[in-house]
């Protein structure tokens, strides 16, 4: 069977990311040895910025960091049928310990 896309939802172009901002590694979360992922979900808006940005999951000592650093990325927005939409996104930031 073949997938051909359905006639009601348009033509989707997703959410490219263009600029992307390296989370800073908190002092006392290297310090006590705090890494992982942190989930985030988050708005991408018409214009490609970030909005909304909310803690689904992660070491709460890495959350702010890596909240701040998403709010700083930039995005070519979703475009449905050529025009720009907001649009829901999650987000995974990976800190990583000390090698």
């Amino acid at each position: 069977p073949t997938k051909s896309a359905s006639k009601a939802g348009g033509q989707i172009q997703q959410a490219v990311l263009i600029y992307r901002k390296e989370a800073e590694y908190p002092k006392i979360a290297k310090q006590t040895g705090a890494r992982g992922i942190v989930t985030l979900n988050a708005t991408i808006t018409k214009e490609g910025t970030v909005k909304l940005v909310k803690a689904v999951s992660g070491h709460p000592m890495l959350v702010n960091a890596a909240t701040e650093a998403v709010k700083q990325w930039r995005y070519r927005p979703t475009l449905l049928n050529g025009q720009p939409v907001e649009t829901e996104t999650q987000i995974l930031v990976n800190f990583v310990g000390e090698k």
